[in-house]
Order: C-alpha cells, then sequence, then structure tokens
C-alpha cells in the first residue's frame, strides 16, 4: 500500500526494500512516517490495552487539572483482573506486557508503572524511536546497497523529513513545487533522479550518476543562487527565533553581505549574513561579549574522502562529518586575500581573518551537505549539539585557527533553539508558535523552515542542472572522480565578495598573496578567549 503510493506520487519505478523500511521509520528518526497498518498492529493494540486499564483505574482523563470520572463498576469488572483472566485479550497483552515495560520503564519489572502511571504519548513516541532503532540497526544496515549504506547518516535527517511530511501547507511559503517535491522525496529515498542516465553526459564531460550527485558536485553547475537561497531563508529564520531567545530586539538586527567590517578592506563583505548585537538591551537579554556574529554559507558536494589523521579520526567520525569540517576549514582559512584600491594595502587571507578577529567579531561557517546535513560548528550555535575537534590549521594560519577556537568556545552562543523553546514555554505557555500544532514551538517551526531550504534549493539546484546534460548515446568518457575534487574552483564558494568589483585581479593573485603581512593593531575591545565574561 505505501510503496503503490509512493510510487504513485513522485512518480518512481517500484521503492526498493530500503525505501520501503526508509518511508515506515519516524520522522524523528528521519524517515517519512508512514507506518503500514500491519508493522504498527501490535503496538496499538497494547496502548489502546493500557488505555483502557488506566481509565479502569484511575478514570477517564479529560484534561490537566480536571476532574477524572470513574467509570461504571459493569465496564471496571470486565478488566480486575487482567493478570489473571484467560480472555483472549488479555492473554494478548501479557504475551507482550514485559517487552513493552522494558522499551517504555526501562525494566520489564515494572509492569504495573507501564500499565498505570506512564503517559500514553510518552509511550507511544519512546515505541516509535524504538522501532526506527531497531529497523536501521537490525534490517536497514545490512540489507541497503552499497550506493546506499555510506550515506545513511546523511539520508536519515529528522529536518528534511519534517520539511516533506510534517509543515503546516496552509501558508503557501511552506508549500513545495511538484517537481522540487519528487526530486527531493527520491533524493530523500535514494532513488533514480535521472532514468537513463547512461544516455547523457554532463557538460564538464563526465559521467552522470542516476541519484544526481555529480549534478551537486560539478563546477559546470554555477552555485551561487544555491548559497544565496540558502542565505536569505537561515536570515528569515534568525529574525523570527533569535528575537525570542532575547539575542536581538528585532529583525532589523540581521544583516547580509554587509561592507565595512575589515577597516583595511571596507569594500570587502566577509559575511553572507551577520547578527548585529546591542549590548543596551533590557534586563534580561542574552549577554555575548561581541560586537557581530558573522556567517558564510558553503555547500558541501564532493564524494572524494575527506583528508583525515586515519589514526585518529576515521573510526571516529562519519565520512560526511569530516567533509563538512573540511568545508568549514576552508572558511576560516581562505585561498585569497585582496587590496584596498586607494591605500594600496595589501592583506594575506589569514590577515584578514585577523581584522575580523581584532574588532571582536566570531565567525561561524555554515557548511550544508548534499542531503541536507550542516557542519558541527553550526550545528553547535543551532541546538548544542557537541562540535568536532577543530580541524589542523598549517603554522601560517594562526588567525584562522585563532577564529575556529573562539566559534567553539564559550563566549560564542550555543543552542539557540532550547533557549528559544525555553523562553517561549515561560512567557506564553502553549500558545502555538506558529499558529498550528504542526508547528507548536520554536524548534519546531525552525527545524522545519531550515530542512525546507536545504532540501527543497538542493532539488531545485539538480533540476536546474538538468540543462547542462547532452545526450549522447556513446556515452561519456570521462570519470566523474576527476571533476569532483575537494579543491573545486568555484570563486563564489570559497573566496571573498566584495562591492561591485574584486580588487584581487586574476593575474595578481599569487603576487598580492605572498605579500608581506601588515601589521594590524588589535581593537582595545578584543576579549580574552580564555579569560572574561562568558555568554549566557
Amino acid at each position: 500500500m505505501t510503496n503503490s503510493f509512493i510510487q504513485s506520487a513522485i512518480g518512481s519505478e517500484p521503492l526498493p526494500p530500503h525505501a520501503e523500511l526508509i518511508t515506515s521509520m519516524s520522522i524523528k528518526a528521519g524517515g517519512l512516517g508512514l507506518q503500514h497498518p500491519r508493522t504498527c498492529a501490535v503496538t496499538q493494540f497494547m496502548l489502546t490495552t493500557k488505555r483502557c486499564l488506566q481509565y479502569c483505574h484511575d478514570g477517564v482523563w479529560l484534561g490537566y487539572n480536571k476532574h477524572r470520572p470513574a467509570l461504571p463498576h459493569t465496564i471496571t469488572s470486565l478488566f480486575n483482573a487482567w493478570d489473571t483472566t484467560q480472555t483472549r485479550t488479555m492473554v494478548n497483552f501479557r504475551t507482550y506486557v514485559e517487552d513493552f515495560a522494558s522499551v517504555c520503564c526501562g525494566s520489564a519489572d515494572l509492569v504495573n508503572q507501564f500499565v498505570y502511571e506512564t503517559s500514553l504519548n510518552k509511550c507511544r513516541e519512546t515505541m516509535r524511536e524504538h522501532a526506527a532503532k531497531m529497523t536501521r540497526e537490525v534490517t536497514l544496515e545490512h540489507i541497503a546497497p552499497d550506493y546506499v549504506a555510506p550515506k545513511l547518516n546523511q539520508m536519515l535527517l529528522e529536518e528534511t523529513s519534517m520539511a516533506l511530511m510534517t509543515m503546516p501547507r496552509l501558508e503557501p511559503k511552506n508549500r513545495i513545487k511538484n517537481v522540487t517535491f519528487c526530486t527531493a522525496m527520491k533524493r530523500k529515498l535514494r532513488l533514480i533522479v535521472i532514468k537513463d542516465h547512461h544516455l547523457f553526459k554532463c557538460k564538464c564531460g563526465a559521467k552522470v550518476d542516476p541519484w544526481g550527485d555529480h549534478c551537486l558536485g560539478c563546477p559546470a553547475n554555477h552555485k551561487g543562487y544555491l548559497s544565496n537561497a540558502a542565505r536569505d531563508g537561515i536570515c528569515e529564520i534568525f529574525k523570527r527565533i533569535l528575537p525570542v531567545t532575547k539575542m536581538i530586539h528585532s529583525g532589523t538586527q540581521m544583516e547580509k553581505e554587509v561592507s565595512n567590517i575589515v577597516p583595511s578592506l571596507p569594500t570587502l563583505k566577509p559575511f553572507d549574513l551577520s547578527i548585529r548585537l546591542n549590548h543596551l538591551l533590557t534586563q534580561g537579554a542574552w549577554q555575548i561579549p561581541f560586537g557581530r556574529i558573522g556567517f558564510d554559507v558553503v555547500f558541501i558536494h564532493s564524494n572524494k574522502p575527506a583528508p583525515i589523521d586515519p589514526s585518529l579520526e576515521a573510526a571516529s567520525f562519519s565520512e560526511s562529518d569530516l567533509r563538512l569540517r573540511e568545508g568549514e576549514r576552508k572558511k576560516f582559512a581562505r585561498r585569497t586575500g585582496g587590496t584596498n584600491n586607494v591605500t594600496t594595502k595589501t592583506l594575506s587571507a589569514d590577515e584578514v581573518i585577523g581584522e575580523i578577529n581584532d574588532a571582536n567579531y566570531s565567525f561561524i561557517p555554515i557548511a550544508i551537505g548534499p542531503h541536507g546535513e550542516v557542519g558541527s560548528v553550526f550545528k553547535r550555535f543551532w541546538d548544542g549539539s557537541d562540535p568536532l575537534p577543530l580541524p589542523s590549521f598549517s603554522k601560517d594560519r594562526p588567525e584562522a585557527k585563532r577564529a575556529a577556537e573562539r566559534s567553539v568556545s564559550i563566549h560564542t552562543p550555543w543552542n539557540i533553539l532550547g533557549k528559544a523553546d525555553a523562553r517561549w514555554k515561560s512567557e506564553r505557555g502553549s500558545t502555538l508558535f506558529d499558529g498550528s500544532y504542526l508547528s507548536a514551538l520554536p524548534s519546531t517551526w525552525a527545524k522545519q523552515q531550515l530542512g525546507l531550504i536545504c532540501c527543497s534549493q538542493l532539488a531545485n539546484h539538480i533540476n536546474t542542472s538538468f540543462n547542462h546534460l547532452k545526450y549522447d548515446p556513446k556515452g561519456a568518457t570521462v570519470d566523474d572522480g576527476g571533476f569532483d575534487e575537494w579543491d573545486w574552483d568555484d570563486p563564489e564558494e570559497l573566496d571573498w565578495k566584495w562591492i561591485d568589483v574584486d580588487f584581487l585581479d586574476d593575474d595578481n593573485t599569487n603576487d598580492r598573496a605572498t605579500t608581506p603581512a601588515v601589521n594590524v593593531q588589535p581593537s582595545h575591545n578584543v576579549i580574552n578567549e580564555h579569560a572574561g565574561p562568558r555568554c549566557r
């Protein structure tokens, strides 16, 4: 049933086994939440029977702080001896009750606690998470084909699942175009996006894979629009979330591509978006010892292995996490510096980062992967997740290392979603954040919006790249690997943005990059990285 529904909705071939399993997994576990009635029949039976026993024992629950009317004896007498009666319903209930108690309460001995005390909604959510975990560990990871198994962590993202399945569609901006939705869903389930891919080759001459991976990584597909769309979407999220956390007073403190950040290069725009912090806010504001927090978006599309120390990191972190970290490192350690066309003062790439540090600004790169996953530095700012160990920087990049250390220091804010939820519950109670039960809390709404930005814009980029495919029955003669390296040549992704013109001419790039360093006097407002006030 689910197979035919998805097949007709997105126009795909019959779902392979791994896609059917992902479809049945819960939204929180990164699936689609479309459970087949047969797979959840036992859980529904157990929870329905548990609710009947609770109502007979404690009365019917009508709501918080409301009287629970007792059921008549003619009904309660049917359930009084549930642990000994030989009725078929109770025999089946006793067969599974210890297993359910061990999952929901942590021990098979806590049967009475499971039956009479544990919340029904808590049991339902716990069983969904347990079922998704078992589905992945016991089945999915063993049957997934080679083109799926390495990407499971990237595919099973809660944010993209929420964007595709649980967003309120009454708001027009939450609606996804049909062609975009189909591509996003196929990427989510790792289905064929390009039919008869062997009959086409890319504009760059490389082979085209059936899942659209090359379309995301090919330099021929310019990623400027993709990056700008992600920047604009994240900025709109911050405009609604950050005032709730009391980090900013209003959305006007969110700025995009601001100049005059680097004193020596006033036309340089080092941040895609930034938070202009106001230290004169009222009592209760989030106290942050920086003048500005800047963000820069970079999309990671390479399928090449990330540069790692095999003895330390290969077994500890996933390949996707390490590729995202490498993208973050390249944002800290840019390739080129710049020259002021008026004063003729030239700064190397590390000196530019040094002036940003000396101006008492914090910098957080936003690395986004091919399935919508984000880097650990931004993830820490977003939901408080522990960041990966910082990458190694060369000795001639001390300021890049300093900026990276500052981005994960105690002075830089973290877990803005947790802070927003706590503030919202304290000040608004049970009021729905976005006017819908589907977006009841700020964190739920923000995750939906971030997932919508990532999956829809990546799908749009793949669909647009179809214009660069050429029909070639003989097939491409160049392997995809040669066109998907780590050091891609895309200035929009790795280099600085300027007002009107880039003063760093191509002919003089190497000469100016090797110009002796210019001494920059630090600002008196710079905080000590190892002391001083913490971000509260």
